[in-house]
């Protein structure tokens, strides 16, 4: 089930439910909290480079729609990427880590206990890194005066900040749980409810 289906889901039975005391509920608050206590400042770290990013991405598509294309391999701007998707892998690993901590503490009944999330972050992780490593070889693929290669060479930019901003989105996705653990429900009556959900769409 994909994530937007799963957050759709999360909303039908947060609205299906109009009384309840999430106080009373959360079995497994103290873990909650401490992962939350530990990785706000990552989180915020994060969302600060994001935003120099998307920044640099909308100088980067000024220059596409001039016609200049090629300027953002001369402008130094192509380095500058490479080091905030640096930096942000940093901040991601850093985030596993700690989210690596928080499920070595949760029962596996819990919605939260979703240690297969953990190896697909570092298969993105690594993925980002490779890509963000080799940036430095598009400066070869752009010939001066050559504005097909360049607008192609910053489509492939714009992806990889695509890539890179998807690990941020990360850290907020897997928080996605609270509700139904503030809830009550259990892993397995998520699952049920998905399977339903799933079931009802063929």
């Amino acid at each position: 089930m994909n994530m937007i289906k799963k957050a759709s889901l999360l909303v039908a039975m947060t609205t299906a439910i109009t009384t309840m005391s999430f106080a009373a509920l959360a079995s497994n608050q103290g873990a909650i909290d401490a992962f939350e206590a530990k990785t706000k400042p990552i989180a915020q770290d994060a969302k600060v480079l994001s935003d120099k990013q998307l920044v640099l991405m909308q100088e980067f598509n000024q220059l596409m729609e001039s016609g200049n294309a090629a300027a953002v391999f001369q402008s130094g701007k192509v380095t500058e990427l490479q080091a905030l998707g640096e930096q942000t892998l940093v901040q991601a690993k850093l985030f596993v880590k700690e989210y690596e901590q928080f499920l070595a503490q949760l029962p596996e009944t819990s919605t939260c206990y979703t240690p297969e999330n953990v190896s697909e972050y570092n298969r993105l992780i690594n993925e980002v890194a490779a890509k963000n490593q080799s940036l430095s070889e598009l400066n070869s693929t752009v010939t001066p005066g050559d504005e097909m290669a360049a607008t192609m060479a910053v489509l492939n930019l714009q992806m990889h900040a695509g890539q890179v901003s998807s690990l941020v989105q990360m850290f907020q996705l897997v928080k996605m749980c609270y509700i139904t653990e503030a809830m009550g429900y259990t892993k397995q009556d998520v699952e049920r409810m998905e399977a339903e959900e799933d079931g009802d769409e063929l």
